[in-house]
């Protein structure tokens, strides 16, 4: 099997550019890389919103079409049971929400099956949901009480879109680190875009990996909302 890495976090975490980058990067090194967008409730930061861009770049975007895209039920495609089981590189677009507790609960199995997995928390500290430890907690315990697995990393992805700089994402990336020690998970990656990374202190190179926006809608530039 091929490797599988899934993606979840609260609304604005960024998690699905996160995805979509990520996916975007395997890709350069697989010639089987998909990405399931199964964030089944969000419309407005899905990773199908990239989807020609995803083509282009060699990635097979699997996911509900149509008048199912944008359901507030859970609606799996029906290829992602069999993509699940072939030997592939496939990367997992989540809700952070009762509805992706539904849909890792569904999967579980599969996950477990697969063996190679890493389960990221993406977490933007300037958004309501991450600004308190309780709230990832209670998120972390949602998801994985459900799916019967564990987180094994967090993503630290501080922003606020335009208004980002380096100050902004050297103290949420603090508070990021501090929110890991009570978690007691690692903090795997930290996100930036890449007017950042090329002003982060040297110490940081280890785990920033930069990322471009592929997700914001028209409406949202200037607005200062996440990612």
């Amino acid at each position: 099997m091929g490797s599988l890495a899934i993606f979840a976090g609260g609304f604005g975490s960024g998690k699905s550019e996160v995805a979509v980058n990520f996916a975007i990067d395997m890709a350069k090194r697989s010639q089987k890389t998909i990405l399931a967008d199964l964030d089944l409730v969000n419309p407005f930061f899905a990773s199908r919103d990239a989807k020609e861009k995803l083509i282009n770049k060699n990635v097979r975007l699997v996911a509900p079409g149509g008048k199912l895209a944008f359901g507030d039920v859970p609606n799996l495609p029906t290829e992602i049971i069999a993509l699940m089981k072939q030997d592939n590189d496939m990367l997992i677009d989540l809700a952070g929400d009762e509805v992706g507790s539904l849909v890792i609960g569904y999967l579980s199995k599969l996950v477990i099956g697969r063996g190679n997995y890493e389960f990221y928390l993406v977490i933007n500290p300037y958004r309501p949901f991450a600004g308190e430890l309780e709230s990832i907690k209670e998120l972390r315990q949602l998801l994985e009480k459900a799916g019967l697995i564990k987180f094994t990393g967090i993503i630290s992805n501080p922003n606020m879109v335009e208004e980002t700089n380096l100050d902004l994402v050297l103290k949420g990336h603090r508070r990021v680190v501090e929110f890991a020690g009570e978690l007691e998970l690692p903090v795997k990656y930290l996100t930036v875009e890449e007017r950042v990374y090329n002003c982060l202190p040297h110490e940081y190179h280890n785990i920033a990996k930069i990322i471009e926006l592929y997700l914001r809608p028209g409406w949202l530039l200037g607005s200062g909302g996440g990612m």
